[in-house]
């Protein structure tokens, strides 16, 4: 069989699943980094498409409005961050349970940059805030449970408060880090974390 043979054989229902599924992921990529650099409002489906080498019609059959196509990106931001994976973890010891989950948000911020800067440019837009503000605060309703439930058997005080304040923490780091990349001292946040929560010299950080 010539590779014209192959090439015009018909595609099966599996490999039309993956290539929907690579189509509609590279429109999230697309419009995550349009979004980001132009920013929501001033970029347009049409715009989204044209990067993305696609017909506008077909945008539409993957995403019925601009507004989902941002609010699955929201959400696939979520689910990158390591906070999602508590429940899968309820067995593992907590103090690697922390020192991982520690570790893995502040790698997010490199490996999730875009992402992060527009999440940051979703902050000053109110009425884009408005629109995602239930799902932002059931985030982190989940984020600051687990978190405080981890506290509790880690015997932290105020296990409730610490995860509170852990969190508003990570808020600001995001911040902080978008305006001077160049100047975050990752590894010393790291290790002053894990030395204030862990008991245990037990981090995989090498230490100076």
């Amino acid at each position: 069989m010539n590779k014209r043979s192959v090439k015009n054989m018909p595609r099966t229902k599996k490999q039309f699943t993956e290539i929907r599924k690579s189509s509609k992921q590279k429109i999230l990529n697309v419009a995550l980094e349009l979004f980001a650099k132009r920013g929501y409002h001033a970029t347009s489906i049409s715009q989204i498409a044209k990067k993305a080498k696609i017909s506008k019609g077909l945008m539409y059959n993957y995403f019925a409005s601009k507004e989902k196509l941002l609010d699955e990106i929201i959400q696939q931001g979520f689910n990158s961050l390591a906070g999602l994976e508590f429940k899968a973890q309820r067995n593992v010891d907590p103090e690697k349970q922390l020192e991982v989950f520690i570790e893995s948000i502040l790698e997010n911020l490199y490996s999730n940059f875009t992402y992060w800067q527009l999440y940051l440019a979703l902050l000053v837009h109110p009425e884009i805030q408005k629109k995602f503000e239930k799902k932002m605060q059931q985030f982190r309703d989940e984020f600051v449970g687990e978190l405080a439930s981890l506290f509790r058997k880690l015997k932290v005080k105020n296990p409730e408060l610490e995860a509170f304040l852990l969190g508003t923490f990570f808020d600001g780091l995001v911040l902080n880090f978008m305006v001077a990349e160049d100047l975050f001292p990752v590894k010393k946040i790291k290790e002053a974390l894990l030395s204030k929560y862990l008991k245990s010299d037990r981090s995989s950080i090498k230490r100076k």
